[in-house]
């Protein structure tokens, strides 16, 4: 039995599988990253199960150690709060509607073969889902600024455009429909039962 990552079984899952399948994907001469990313091509042929492998691939050792720590301390809190089935839906939502989104985007743009891999889109909805579930408390940048709900989440989905315009918006399609999505969420499934 492993030790218990974050609070949940669930964060500790979503961490372990983050952690090992982006290992392997760094030393798999990319195989791994090919077999799971976002390639709207692939997933309307029916390889439907790239519409959520591709955010447990990072690519990277820095959007990793991010991805890791925002999993555990947002994805921690969340399950505390709403428990383990339903951060996981709200996640399974958010996800999904961000891959097909981008597949829809991508087919009418004709850009079916662009490959994305990351949990960005994925930890993106968890700080804006956080910032709506506790919106007096406060998250503090680097030491310098301390935002709260309603300016974390203006924060993310800024920060998200910002990528967007220099990237093009179909590269940062998922984050940008996960940000929307999230940040449309309806409310009334966002409060603690």
């Amino acid at each position: 039995m492993l030790p218990r990552l974050g609070s949940s079984k669930l964060v500790t899952r979503w961490l372990l599988v983050t952690l090992v399948a982006s290992i392997i994907a760094a030393v798999d001469r990319g195989f791994l990253s090919f077999w799971a990313a976002l390639i709207p091509a692939k997933i309307l042929r029916g390889e439907l199960w790239r519409l959520v492998s591709w955010v447990f691939v990072e690519r990277g050792p820095t959007p990793l150690i991010v991805t890791l720590v925002v999993i555990y301390k947002f994805g921690s809190e969340l399950a505390e709060r709403w428990g383990d089935r339903r951060l996981l839906r709200f996640m399974l939502e958010i996800v999904l509607a961000a891959s097909a989104a981008t597949c829809l985007i991508a087919a009418i743009a004709g850009r079916t073969y662009i490959a994305r891999c990351g949990g960005w889109a994925a930890t993106d909805a968890l700080v804006i889902a956080w910032a709506r579930q506790f919106p007096e408390r406060g998250l503090t940048l680097y030491g310098v600024l301390t935002l709260r709900g309603r300016d974390l989440v203006m924060v993310t989905v800024g920060t998200a455009i910002l990528f967007a315009i220099y990237f093009g918006p179909l590269a940062m399609a998922p984050e940008l429909i996960a940000c929307l999505a999230a940040a449309g969420y309806p409310r009334s499934r966002l409060r603690a039962t």
